[in-house]
């Protein structure tokens, strides 16, 4: 009888190994494009606009400007101003997917740490904490609405990405803060943190929202009992005074000036569409149902610190609200814009950090329900467990849509970069000479180059090239007057002609 438990137990592991392998793999295949793809980026027309305006008023100024002329995103436009001095992001445009991508990897890591120690109350292995943060970083990309202006698009990636990730820190260092019983590392933690309240809220309005939800909800569950007064006064000023800054903005009075308000129902309509929207992207991802399953059976069978798990299960706060406070959370944060667009529909880059928000809260919510024993999972082996979840976790990684774009993108990428290049060296080279440039819009310079590169190529790869990258192309900087003028001012030319496709 041992002799054939031993067996089984031995075909076990050797299929845990195999399944390990096939999560690793499928975990390099989910994130290979998004290494290869920053380096055939390029900038687009947002970008040239930061760039002509620091060099024309160098950085301090351009700080006032943009703020008393275009919004209030001060943290944003400080941020983008770093990169973008002395035109190093238009030599280095790859660098900012990279960082973020890393970025978000690393806040994702420090989470994923404090969680195990301070809750769960886990010693986990650093491999398991990089497969953990790299799962969540995976179902964050392939739930956000729009994956091109989340990590390709340098001004909405700056605007949108990055605060995403100091909120993830932020949670982190909560945590820490809470359970922490050293006084110097308490102190610390309670300086950065009104800190990064004050820096988030000045990247856009999104994070109003996003961080009173946050502080309400360290009220709600008496996380404010334990901390002095003196750090929640903190964290009240920086929380009301960078919102002052933002919402008060002359540029904010500026850029809706021209807008036409809409009707009510229209505003209503566009809140209504925006939310179903977002969860439609998060709802219709397999990666998260599979996360959520699982973060369900750590909330069931995992053995919790004493004190939360006391609270997890008797506060109805947690049981019963935190649901409905997930959609008030949407709502709120989908209302936000939409009134300030006076009823008008919002872009999908503002979604994005929203999706990721909403994921965040939708797995606490399974970990609850887990930890309350709504529903009790049964004994299982755990090594037929792991395998099960390592199988699982792989389809999620490799059946979901942005698979599709990243990989046609990874083929279209070497077109779409020798079209941009071509175009900025002939932009380049005019600005030095006669001040005259001629260029061809991006349909144009797709037709020539299946008629002599391409020429003798296969129909389906014509017609693949002749689609532009999901992840890369945002939109021609050839397509309208406004960016078109844009450049010029950029590369300080007379006058630029577009040369368009007989198509067009």
């Amino acid at each position: 009888m041992r002799e054939v438990f031993s067996d089984k137990n031995f075909r076990r592991s050797k299929i845990l190994i195999f399944a390990k392998g096939l999560l690793i793999f499928s975990l390099l295949v989910f994130f290979l494009p998004l290494i290869i793809l920053p380096f055939f980026n390029h900038a687009v027309t947002d970008d040239y606009f930061c760039g002509y305006n620091l060099n024309d008023k160098g950085f301090w100024h351009y700080q006032s400007f943009i703020y008393a002329q275009w919004g209030g995103r001060f943290a944003a436009t400080f941020t983008g101003a770093l990169f973008a001095g002395n035109n190093f992001l238009y030599s280095h445009y790859y660098l900012h997917t990279l960082s973020l991508l890393l970025l978000n990897f690393l806040s994702l890591y420090f989470l994923t740490s404090a969680v195990s120690k301070y809750i769960l109350k886990q010693s986990l292995s650093a491999g398991q904490k990089i497969i953990y943060s790299l799962l969540i970083l995976a179902l964050e990309i392939c739930s956000v609405p729009q994956a091109s202006t989340f990590l390709f698009w340098f001004s909405s990636a700056i605007t949108y990405h990055l605060p995403l990730i100091l909120i993830q820190t932020q949670i982190a260092l909560c945590i820490m803060l809470y359970k922490k019983d050293d006084n110097a590392s308490a102190i610390f933690l309670m300086i950065i943190l009104p800190l990064l309240v004050f820096i988030t809220i000045g990247f856009n309005e999104l994070f109003i929202v996003v961080q009173f939800f946050f502080i309400a909800i360290m009220f709600c569950i008496k996380v404010n009992k334990k901390l002095p007064v003196l750090f929640w006064v903190a964290i009240i000023i920086a929380f009301v005074l960078s919102t002052f800054l933002l919402i008060v903005s002359p540029g904010n009075q500026q850029r809706m000036h021209g807008i036409d308000p809409k009707s009510i129902a229209t505003g209503l309509t566009a809140i209504l569409y925006h939310c179903s929207e977002t969860l439609w992207y998060i709802f219709k991802n397999p990666l998260f149902w599979i996360t959520g399953i699982s973060v369900f059976i750590l909330g069931n069978k995992m053995e919790i610190d004493v004190h939360i798990k006391s609270f997890v299960t008797n506060s109805i706060y947690i049981k019963w609200l935190l649901p409905v406070f997930c959609i008030i959370f949407l709502v709120a944060s989908v209302s936000v814009p939409v009134l300030a667009l006076k009823g008008g529909i919002i872009p999908d880059r503002y979604l994005n950090p929203l999706a990721c928000f909403l994921i965040m809260l939708f797995l606490l919510c399974f970990f609850i329900a887990g930890a309350n024993n709504i529903l009790k999972i049964p004994a299982y082996n755990i090594v037929t467990g792991k395998i099960l979840l390592c199988i699982l976790f792989s389809i999620g990684l490799l059946s979901n849509g942005y698979i599709a774009d990243a990989y046609k993108s990874v083929v279209i990428a070497p077109v779409y970069d020798h079209i941009l290049t071509e175009r900025e060296e002939s932009l380049k080279k005019a600005s030095a000479d006669n001040k005259k440039a001629l260029v061809k819009d991006y349909d144009a310079s797709i037709q020539e180059l299946l008629q002599t590169k391409y020429y003798n190529s296969s129909v389906t790869l014509q017609q693949l090239i002749s689609e532009k990258p999901p992840l890369l192309f945002i939109e021609d900087d050839l397509a309208s007057e406004h960016s078109i003028d844009i450049l010029k001012r950029y590369y300080h030319l007379d006058s630029l002609d577009v040369s368009k496709s007989p198509a067009h």
